[in-house]
């Protein structure tokens, strides 16, 4: 198959890589080539993993998003693996003409991470319709060795954002507790591993020492901020995910 992989950062060369045994057709436009649309329009079907920085009111910025669709031949399916705030595919996809889908991507970002290339993550989740998720499904199937979990385009945004905010709020929650350790003269470390010793705690993100206060990083501050902007635009107020976000600035400042 010929697939298109637009947006070469960390995840679209993941993505190069995973897809490595079909022909490819790849563009990004901070390497300012020249877009390569006779290339695309002969493709089967185009990955999406452009940026999706914060704007200046915390939002999600999709503009790189909305532009490669926007040179995207009309009848060419798409999976869009850049993190995107709820019911953003849901639109696309009302306005494309073709299979849209989104497969939030779980490769770790911290040094060390044992999840370093997409083909690590055991589990891949591909939401959209039933259609868009039927044409997508055997061919991710052919190059990913995990398990594939369907589900709603909305819901797999949601996915990603409470699986990264799940774990920005366990790192605030430490971060608060040493504070309180250090105020009591007690050391976390060693509550720490007392508090280990129950088996339903596991040890992720629960070490303080060695570490700067709070949690920063390319994805969780967006993406806690993209949600929490999200959430206002529904009518919703997060006063949970404001406290983490107030906490983090406090540890870090």
């Amino acid at each position: 198959m010929r697939v298109a992989v637009i947006g070469l950062g960390v995840v679209g060369r993941a993505q190069a890589r995973m897809l490595a045994g079909h022909t490819l057709v790849t563009y990004d436009a901070a390497g300012g080539d020249p877009y390569p649309e006779t290339q695309i329009a002969g493709c089967d079907f185009a990955v999406i993993t452009v940026g999706t920085p914060a704007a200046a009111d915390g939002s999600a910025d999709l503009a790189q998003v909305y532009e490669a669709f926007r040179r995207l031949p009309a009848g060419l399916p798409v999976l869009i693996r850049s993190t995107v705030p709820p019911r953003t595919t849901a639109a696309l996809q009302a306005r494309h003409g073709a299979p849209v889908c989104h497969a939030p991507e779980f490769m770790h970002e911290r040094p060390g991470g044992a999840w370093r290339e997409t083909t690590d993550v055991p589990y891949l989740i591909l939401g959209g319709t039933p259609a868009a998720c039927a044409f997508f499904r055997p061919l991710l199937a052919a190059v990913f060795p995990g398990r594939i979990h369907e589900c709603s385009a909305t819901e797999a945004e949601l996915v990603k954002y409470t699986a990264n905010l799940h774990w920005a709020a366990r790192v605030t929650f430490v971060n608060e507790m040493a504070r309180i350790c250090a105020a009591v003269g007690a050391h976390w470390e060693n509550v720490r591993a007392a508090w280990l010793e129950d088996p339903r705690v596991a040890p992720e993100y629960t070490g303080y020492a060695g570490f700067p206060p709070g949690f920063g990083g390319r994805c969780w501050p967006k993406d806690l901020a993209a949600l929490i902007a999200a959430a206002r635009d529904r009518g919703y107020h997060p006063a949970f995910l404001e406290s983490v976000q107030e906490a983090n600035r406090r540890f870090q400042g």
